[in-house]
């Protein structure tokens, strides 16, 4: 039998047969106009408030971009930074060497592509240290395709593939239970398809937003393809995310 653990979004946990797989991987694929960056924010501050302990690994924007974005779902860095519920692994500001002392917010001091690996995956395990026994963890990599742009495919493939042995290995050599999730924002649109297609085929569980416009407005279409819980079903939604105004500019 596969393991759940619920998000505490109803609609989300019974789309994804049950909630997210128990050490698993959710993937929260969307185009340019979407806003399924929000759903995965949306999650990630439910199960926080759930309980879990929420990582960030931010590739992407200076903290003070990805605090205006984590807003628009709700989430406050500061609050639950100084509460001892999240911790950003600031990857960009480590690689542009914009420092931040804020205790909840980790950086490697001399990023470089030869010694960053490593020296995340000490990170990982000082972390680990931090936190109780029986906790859950929920890790947001945003982004994806933030990851590909700033560091490059090779320091990509090799920073997912040694994060997905570390959590292994967290599992199999400690005595402590810890279960450990993750979910990835990716905007595939800003990646060759065969980057998304890798990165689909490693996900345990894929969200899915196609938006389109047209003269109903935005809409979009929320696919759920994959779910390795065995009682899923593939379910897809539609939308409506705006309302026709008129307006004289001209």
């Amino acid at each position: 039998m596969v393991g759940v653990v619920k998000t505490g979004i109803e609609e989300i946990d019974s789309a994804l047969g049950g909630g997210i797989v128990d050490m698993g991987n959710l993937l929260i694929s969307h185009d340019k106009r979407s806003l399924g960056w929000v759903l995965g924010l949306k999650i990630f501050k439910s199960m926080i408030d759930r309980g879990a302990i929420g990582v960030i690994l931010n590739t992407t924007l200076p903290i003070s971009k990805l605090q205006l974005r984590t807003k628009c779902a709700g989430l406050d860095l500061e609050k639950e930074g100084k509460a001892g519920r999240l911790y950003i692994i600031d990857l960009f500001g480590s690689k542009y060497d914009i420092p931040d002392n804020r205790p909840y917010i980790i950086q490697i001091r001399g990023w470089s592509g030869d010694t960053g690996i490593p020296k995340l995956l000490q990170i990982y395990g000082r972390l680990s240290s931090r936190i109780p026994e029986g906790s859950t963890v929920v890790g947001l990599a945003a982004t994806l395709e933030g990851l590909y742009h700033e560091f490059g495919k090779q320091t990509m493939d090799n920073l997912i593939r040694a994060s997905l042995a570390s959590f292994e290995n967290e599992v199999i050599n400690k005595n402590k239970k810890i279960n450990i999730l993750t979910i990835a924002l990716l905007n595939r649109e800003a990646v060759p398809d065969y980057v998304t297609a890798w990165l689909y085929s490693l996900s345990d569980q894929i969200i899915e937003f196609i938006s389109n416009t047209g003269t109903a407005g935005l809409e979009e279409t929320i696919l759920i393809p994959r779910s390795l819980v065995p009682e899923f079903q593939p379910r897809h939604y539609t939308i409506k995310l705006s309302k026709e105004h008129r307006i004289q500019v001209l």
